[in-house]
């Protein structure tokens, strides 16, 4: 994946949906945290692998920073070393860590970022205590090939053996550069959107707000926005695998070992958040998905374009089809997501 998510606080704003899927690797981050091995420099090293700006992390990295000081003292020095891609918005990244009440940050707790892949190794061999990875590893580290749309779900059979051979590859190899980097007895807890289904009929639990944003790219076709070339060279790399895949590394032989692996079916947190909010309809509903699919989808959908029209057709895309499509549909959740939730250590 060559676009980092959308920046300029907009993420922050934006991701509750990937906050709220976030909540269901607390605990396990927690238990991970009471046997997270000191590193040779003395420190406990978190690794934070996908952290966009940053807001999303306060709450596991909090958690694991509370039990290690727990288990170790007040005075274990920890490094929290948060990773992204180069285009990341890092400046709202520091300054959430600055200055967000929620933030972990504390005295003798140090942050630190990479801005690479996570698909190559991005810390020194055996460094890393305890890692982490929400809702990031859907995300490829390049498009495998053409497909007749711009999501996994439009791929004829030649073009999804090609994706599934993509997924299946890069997920090795962030095992492979995870194994590298943790100490012997450190876990790293992932957790990420998994498909329904199996095969080609696999879901996402983003079809529906897909195929609306596809009519979308349609409509700005017509009244000349977007050329058909650019719309027919938009796509988003994602991948949403099922348990098998998930399993496969460590089934075939790998270094770590696959402790836990459970699947949650998340629903639609936004249309739940918003519920809440406004009990008889969610008026904000339509606007909140708008806002979510364009900070997360956006910048890989319409990176083709030239910098100075994105913001534009974002706008009109999103913020403006979307959000109507969503507000004429009758009241109803638009998401079916569902998530692998996975513990994997590294034996002593």
């Amino acid at each position: 994946m060559s676009t980092a998510m959308e920046g300029g606080g907009h993420y922050n704003a934006h991701a509750s949906a990937q906050a709220a899927s976030a909540t269901f690797g607390l605990d396990q981050v927690r238990v991970a945290a009471t046997s997270a091995p000191v590193g040779p420099a003395g420190t406990v090293t978190i690794a934070d692998y996908g952290a966009s700006e940053g807001r999303n992390s306060l709450a596991p990295v909090g958690a694991a920073v509370e039990v290690v000081r727990h288990v170790r003292g007040e005075h274990q020095p920890i490094w929290v070393v948060h990773t992204d891609l180069p285009d990341n918005d890092f400046g709202s990244l520091f300054r959430t860590v600055a200055d967000d009440p929620g933030s972990y940050r504390r005295p003798g707790v140090y942050t630190a970022a990479v801005g690479r892949s996570f698909y190559e190794q991005l810390l020194p061999d055996a460094s890393v205590g305890l890692g982490w990875s929400s809702i990031a590893v859907h995300w490829l580290s390049a498009v495998p090939g053409p497909l007749d749309g711009f999501w996994f779900s439009t791929a004829t059979a030649g073009q999804y053996d090609a994706w599934a051979r993509a997924g299946a590859t890069d997920w090795r190899a962030f095992l492979t550069a995870r194994a590298s980097e943790m100490l012997p007895g450190a876990r790293l807890v992932v957790v990420v959107g998994a498909a329904h289904g199996d095969g080609r009929d696999r879901r996402s639990g983003a079809e529906r707000a897909m195929d609306e944003v596809a009519r979308g790219l349609e409509v700005l076709v017509e009244r000349g926005t977007v050329t058909d070339t650019e719309r027919s060279a938009m796509t988003i790399p994602a991948w949403y695998r099922t348990a098998a895949e998930w399993e496969a590394p460590f089934v075939d032989g790998s270094d770590l070992v696959l402790e836990q692996l459970r699947l949650v079916d998340l629903g639609d947190p936004l249309w739940h958040q918003t519920r809440r909010a406004d009990p008889d309809g969610p008026a904000g509903y339509p606007a909140t998905v708008a806002a979510a699919l364009r900070v997360s989808f956006g910048p890989s959908l319409l990176q083709g374009l030239d910098p100075d029209r994105r913001g534009a057709v974002a706008h009109a895309l999103f913020d403006g089809h979307l959000a109507r499509a969503i507000a004429a549909a009758p009241p109803a959740p638009w998401f079916d997501w569902r998530l692998a939730v996975m513990v994997i250590a590294k034996p002593r």
